[in-house]
């Protein structure tokens, strides 16, 4: 499986958060997981993206969460959209993608020590 996150607003710092069915959270402090899963360079300014990537997903749910630490510009054009594209299969036949999107609200953005923000959530049978 891969996940990929990026968002529409340059010089932002958004975070990737994926919590695996053991409850084990995989993001930029603590890259690697328990059964192999692995997240890419933490970016802290354009567009991303992200990316977290696990070969052989055990079966249970897992969350895909973003945390919006903020950004260095100016808002004119509104909130800024975090985008997630899911990919099960990845590489395989029988790939398949899904595309998430959450616009971030104004009162997420710029709050480093509110929690993330629920992207989606998949289950692995």
């Amino acid at each position: 499986m891969r996940v990929v996150l990026t968002w529409d607003s340059d010089n932002s710092d958004m975070d990737l958060w994926v919590l695996d069915p053991n409850g084990e959270k995989v993001y930029y402090a603590h890259p690697q997981s328990y059964q192999g899963g692995r997240i890419s360079q933490d970016f802290t300014g354009g567009y991303g993206p992200e990316v977290f990537w696990l070969k052989d997903p055990k079966a249970g749910e897992y969350e895909i969460r973003a945390h919006f630490y903020g950004d260095r510009q100016q808002i004119v054009t509104g909130p800024t959209t975090a985008h997630v594209r899911l990919i099960r299969h990845w590489g395989k036949p029988n790939q398949s993608e899904q595309i998430l999107r959450v616009k971030m609200a104004q009162e997420q953005q710029g709050q480093a020590n509110q929690e993330s923000v629920l992207i989606g959530t998949f289950t692995v049978k």
